[in-house]
């Protein structure tokens, strides 16, 4: 099948260049008699080419199948025969404008020139036939017929060759078939339109202007060539009531769809309305000749809908991509409603005695903690077990029992961070899902802070009790493929520490058992992905807050693994660090973030910087010191910029601060990343070469604060007086923007210009906007 497949389309792709040949041929040869022998009217010239121009939106279905075949009725402009010039001549002209329409309406070079060869041979038919035939009035009529069935009958010949040697490529249920009565009202009105021409021509102009020799060929040809256009404009504003008509009835079923079924809808809807062979849900931007819009199908995934060769081997039109863009937003709106709804059905769901959401709520807010949370961000699973509660109910009666799970759970939700979710899952079990997380130290201070808080002694009946629980915590630093195996993992680590309490015959105080969670494998995978170059980025503007102009981007590091999802970046940084591998991820980052500045910088040339992220050792000339300066070298018209954490450079040696000089001097910028977080010192602004300061977004969590205002203001002085740049990051309003402009800050960086984006969006987004910041 394989054979067959490659075999049809080489003989497909020879076909295609038979054609494109034939075109280029006819028009040189056009040409060249053209200038070797001028025409008496290089007007009517002209006008040929115009008028076949403006026919060519006059397009009609000669088949069942909803477009296509589709033949033109720019033959018509071959009606009058021009004695000055030979037949061959007259059509190498007449492709010429054959051309220059199909650029318009296809998009594709290629396939005008096929388009404009197949016609031109069936345009040869045409005038062959004419000029074999008697030339006499009463002819006319039945030259002008058999001379446009031989048209005809050429270029569907050709149309039907080239399906066939395209078969591989169709879908099953589409044939190629033709109309014999819409075959027959073309070629008659076709033959009719050219009588009318002649006629007029030979005979109606003459006598209305009383000159036998009066020629008004360029008006006949204009006026023909004016009334397809009206016709083909008649057309196309049916086909547009049905585009409208296809997309209203969209819009009605497709909310009556979910899940599966919602893609299924959004698939066939697509195909029916853009005449597509194939519509396809995909995690990848439309490429080559396909058309595709973004679409969010009950997530935060974006994925593209992507219809891929129109029936027919035609290119996609504007109005194609427009109502595929249509239908995508419809569905993501019908996907995003339906998911809002589902989150309250589930909230609602809740334990009667403690207020605390149930088990089927706590599975339902595990998937979603799971799968909906940022990169960055890891979670972790705290499963609680009261020991002996059986014992206590037995001893203080059920009320009392109800009291301490009572006093339980109000615990948990005080001790809990606020993004974690709590939950009563069993008659004396809790589980508590910690999120916002960076490593597993965090998580397992977290627990013993909760697991503590719980143990404190609490009045009962007027008796004090300290309640003593067995706990089990389950680490994950990127999404899970199942996230019911952290229930498992810490489930099994709570068993294992009641057991080992039950064995000692000893009742200790409540402990925490600390689940190892599979994390052999994702270093595994984090390893294949960089030794692969596997790894992807994701890029962030930087804005001019002045010019309202963004002037370098970020690229930050992404890996999607095809089974775990998306890895956090920073545990992809910290396995390739303990697996020895950061050097290497640091050179893909580089490699690949200089070569996509320099596609940026082909779309709008004002944004020449972009930046990355280094650790500080990472310059040093063992290091990555001499290839960071060879990389900049290579895009000597991209500015390179390395960031470096602030908190790193307090081990900072003097020689990684000649290292540092000397990458300056090669001409790399370096910027002092996270300044006024936690600990940060002073004497990093002082000590350490540097030339952009960016302002972590801790320093402007509260600009009601005029504390936070006056440092920011201070920090703005500091740079303008020492030649830096300085950049405010974490700006995700419009009004922590007009602040900053008030305090005199020069740049930002936040989600309100943009948040990180894939290469291929942010080259959308600069061929569709440009350098403006803000992007509605």
């Amino acid at each position: 099948m394989v054979v067959r497949h490659d075999r049809a389309t080489k003989r497909g792709v020879i076909f295609g260049f038979a054609f494109i040949v034939f075109a280029i041929a006819i028009i040189s040869s056009a040409l060249a008699g053209l200038f070797a022998s001028p025409p008496e009217s290089w007007t009517l010239m002209l006008t040929i080419i115009g008028s076949v121009i403006i026919c060519a939106p006059m397009q009609v279905r000669v088949g069942p199948s909803p477009g296509f075949p589709l033949v033109g009725v720019a033959v018509i402009m071959l009606a009058i025969p021009h004695p000055d010039i030979s037949p061959f001549v007259g059509v190498g002209v007449w492709a010429i404008g054959i051309v220059v329409s199909q650029l318009v309406v296809r998009r594709n070079a290629l396939h005008a020139l096929q388009i404009a060869g197949l016609g031109s041979l069936s345009a040869l038919a045409f005038t062959s036939v004419q000029a074999e035939l008697p030339d006499d009035v009463l002819w006319t009529l039945p030259k002008l017929l058999l001379a446009t069935c031989a048209y005809y009958f050429v270029f569907l010949l050709g149309e039907f060759v080239r399906y066939r040697l395209d078969a591989p490529f169709h879908s099953e249920g589409w044939r190629f078939s033709l109309s014999a009565k819409r075959v027959m009202t073309v070629v008659l009105l076709v033959t009719l339109a050219t009588t009318a021409m002649n006629v007029s021509h030979a005979v109606v102009i003459p006598w209305l202007e009383n000159d036998p020799d009066a020629d008004l060929a360029p008006f006949i040809v204009l006026l023909a060539a004016a009334i397809c256009y009206m016709l083909a404009r008649r057309h196309a504003y049916t086909d547009v009531e049905y585009r409208l008509s296809a997309v209203v009835d969209a819009a009605v079923e497709l909310p009556l769809e979910s899940g599966d079924s919602l893609v299924s809808a959004l698939r066939d809807r697509a195909k029916s309305i853009v005449d597509a062979l194939d519509v396809e849900i995909l995690d990848r931007a439309p490429e080559g000749a396909e058309i595709g819009t973004p679409v969010f199908l009950g997530d935060e995934i974006e994925r593209y809908v992507i219809a891929a060769r129109k029936i027919g081997g035609a290119s996609f039109t504007r109005d194609d991509e427009r109502a595929l863009s249509t239908l995508a937003h419809v569905a993501s709106e019908t996907a995003r409603i339906q998911y809002q709804v589902n989150a309250l059905e589930q909230r609602a769901n809740s334990d009667p005695l403690t207020g605390l959401p149930n088990y089927g709520a706590f599975q339902r807010a595990l998937v979603e903690a799971n799968e909906h949370r940022p990169y960055r961000e890891g979670i972790a699973l705290l499963f609680i077990d009261l020991d002996n509660f059986k014992k206590l109910n037995d001893s203080f009666g059920h009320r009392a029992g109800d009291e301490i799970l009572r006093a339980v759970a109000e615990r948990l939700k005080r001790t809990a961070g606020g993004g974690d979710f709590v939950s009563r899952v069993g008659g004396d079990e809790f589980v508590v899902v910690l999120t916002d997380l960076d490593s597993i130290d965090q998580a397992k201070a977290n627990a013993d802070r909760i697991v503590d808080a719980l143990s404190e002694r609490l009045m009962i009946e007027g008796k004090q009790l300290r309640p003593v629980v067995s706990a089990g915590l389950a680490f994950s630093s990127h999404r899970e493929i199942n996230a019911q195996t952290l229930v498992e993992d810490a489930d099994r680590a709570m068993l294992q520490i009641k057991r080992s309490r039950d064995a000692d015959g000893a009742h200790h105080g409540s402990s925490v058992g600390l689940s190892t969670h599979r994390s052999t494998r994702t270093n595994e995978i984090v390893a294949r992905a960089i030794e692969n170059n596997r790894l992807s980025l994701a890029f962030q503007p930087i804005v001019d807050l002045e010019r309202g102009e963004i002037w370098a981007f970020e690229a930050l590091v992404r890996y999607v693994d095809p089974e775990l999802g998306p890895i956090s970046p920073p545990s992809l940084v910290a396995r390739a660090k303990s697996l020895g591998l950061m050097n290497e991820l640091t050179r893909q980052v580089v490699t690949k973030a200089l070569e996509a500045a320099e596609s940026f910088r082909t779309i709008v040339p004002s944004i020449d910087c972009m930046t990355v992220n280094l650790e500080l050792g990472q310059i040093s000339e063992r290091e990555l010191g001499s290839f960071v300066r060879e990389a900049a070298g290579a895009h000597p018209d991209v500015s390179l910029c390395i960031e470096l954490n602030e908190r790193s450079l307090r081990s900072a040696t003097d020689q990684l601060r000649r290292d540092a000089e000397a990458l300056q001097a090669a001409g790399i910028v370096i910027a002092l990343d996270d300044y006024g977080s936690d600990d940060s010192s002073v004497g990093s602004l002082v000590h350490f070469p540097m030339n952009i300061l960016k302002i972590d977004k801790s320093l402007i969590n509260n600009l009601n604060d005029a504390r936070q205002r006056e440092v920011v203001k201070a920090l703005q002085g500091f740079s303008d007086n020492l030649g830096y740049t300085m950049v405010v990051e974490g700006i995700e309003t419009a009004a922590m923007v007009e602040v900053m402009r008030r305090l005199g800050a020069a740049s930002a960086q936040g989600f309100h210009f943009g948040r990180p984006l894939s290469f291929a969006l942010t080259r959308d987004r600069l061929q569709q906007r440009g350098a403006q910041a803000v992007v509605s």
